[in-house]
């Protein structure tokens, strides 16, 4: 095997939403993970979850990657975090894709017709160029590829796990989290209106989310992952799913659940509509929700114990009987569902910048279910909403 080959790259145009502060891009996320380690007693780390990569780096694979694996990819992209730099080390593959990435960009090579395939090896021979030195090193055990882990460990790094505190490190948002979040807010947004729009007697479930999905592209200017579930009638009273070929009927709730994903962040809402006009036990149950969803976000203030907020909520929709078994919220940023979880068992405490979404429902057997919910930024003078879709 040929020695390796690397490649630098340098950092490109920040993205508007992930410039970090003081005019550069990403640092005010990547001193805030440092801080976090230095309480750790930890001067380095090498990321390695696709969510802490891409919400770093602001580099994410290709649309196609992401259901699949890439056989020309050996393993994931990986950032190296010192005191003083972080570096994204990936396959040359993706290097056309790492041009607007707000750190610099190491490149190995991951297949070519010369040579067979080694790219986890080359993966192993580029790590001495991403700065990192001998001794404590925070990963992230579960997806840092068992080879990589052995030739740190044989290097004389010793490994630190440190998945939940990087997971705990930004719980609480940085500005440029708010706007990045609000932006895959404003896609979810355009996803609910076209299903509102479209939800017509004789369209499918398959029909619908592609023509909710097509204005989404246009305003990202490319495609973007988004989970996408839109359900009509029967199919709404266990929460929806997945669409199908299911035929909308005059009288059907739609049920509509997204959670767009662009630059390293995501939104989430659901929305129930009628085709056609609603039945006033249908407007009975969606002014019950409704009135749910804004207890549930005006509970969510700083101080405020995730387990009785939940209660609360619940209670509230006590008439109805046992109304649903999910949780009632949950936090989103870098991924689409991260604590604080809005559960029965969870006794963690809401803070100020925290961005949570809620989605309390109600689904009745033989008749139907709705569930609305709605993302905000929690507030010391009242939650900030970032979703605007109207409930009506």
């Amino acid at each position: 095997m040929a020695a390796v080959t690397v490649r630098s790259i340098p950092a490109g145009e920040p993205h508007d939403a992930l410039a970090g502060a003081a005019g550069s891009p990403g640092a005010a996320l990547a001193d805030r993970l440092r801080d976090a380690l230095a309480r750790r007693g930890l001067p380095q780390a090498l990321l390695s979850h696709p969510e802490s990569v891409t919400h770093l780096s602001g580099f994410s694979e290709p649309f196609e990657d992401w259901p699949v694996a890439n056989p020309f990819v050996g393993g994931p992209a990986l950032l190296a975090l010192t005191a003083s730099e972080a570096t994204l080390l990936l396959a040359d593959f993706y290097e056309g894709h790492a041009r607007d990435a707000l750190v610099p960009v190491r490149s190995y090579r991951s297949y070519d017709i010369n040579e067979p395939p080694d790219p986890a090896g080359e993966l192993e021979r580029v790590l001495p160029h991403a700065g990192l030195e001998r001794g404590p090193l925070g990963i992230e055990a579960t997806t840092l590829p068992t080879r990589i882990a052995d030739a740190l460990s044989q290097a004389g790094f010793e490994l630190v796990e440190i998945h939940d505190l990087v997971l705990e490190s930004r719980r609480r948002k940085l500005p440029c989290e708010v706007d990045a979040i609000r932006r895959a807010s404003e896609l979810a947004d355009i996803v609910q209106t076209a299903v509102g729009e479209h939800a017509e007697a004789g369209v499918s479930e398959l029909d619908l989310a592609a023509l909710a999905q097509a204005p989404m592209y246009r305003s990202a200017g490319r495609r973007v992952p988004a989970v996408l579930f839109v359900t009509a009638g029967a199919g709404t009273q266990s929460g929806g799913a997945e669409p199908t070929n299911t035929i909308l009927q005059r009288g059907d709730i739609v049920l509509t659940d997204t959670s767009p994903w662009i630059d390293g962040a995501w939104s989430d809402t659901a929305r129930a509509v009628v085709v056609g006009t609603p039945s006033s036990e249908q407007r009975r149950m969606f002014d019950a929700v409704r009135s749910a969803l804004e207890l549930a976000i005006s509970l969510c203030r700083p101080g405020a114990i995730a387990c009785e907020i939940d209660l609360k909520v619940r209670e509230s929709l006590s008439d109805w009987g046992p109304v649903y078994a999910h949780h009632t919220g949950h936090g989103i940023g870098a991924a689409w569902s991260e604590e604080p979880r809005i559960v029965p068992y969870n006794d963690m405490q809401i803070k100020e910048d925290m961005v949570l979404a809620v989605e309390p429902a109600i689904y009745r057997p033989g008749f139907g279910g709705m569930r609305l919910e709605d993302v905000f930024v929690v507030r010391a003078n009242g939650n900030e909403l970032l979703t605007h879709c109207e409930h009506s």
